[in-house]
């Protein structure tokens, strides 16, 4: 089973608790890192990505 607390996902988790509670205020760089760290907690937690 793929980890669920990774370095991937604990980054997730810290990058959410940085951004505005609104996500209609966040700018686009804030969406992109978001976006981007999301991608990658999802393959650290389905076992695929590079490494993998």
């Amino acid at each position: 089973m793929a980890p669920t607390n990774g370095p991937e996902t604990k980054a997730l988790q810290d990058l959410v608790d940085q951004l505005p509670e609104q996500v209609s205020t966040w700018t686009p760089q804030q969406r992109a890192d978001y976006t981007d760290q999301s991608d990658r907690a999802m393959r650290e937690q389905n076992g695929s990505g590079p490494g993998r």
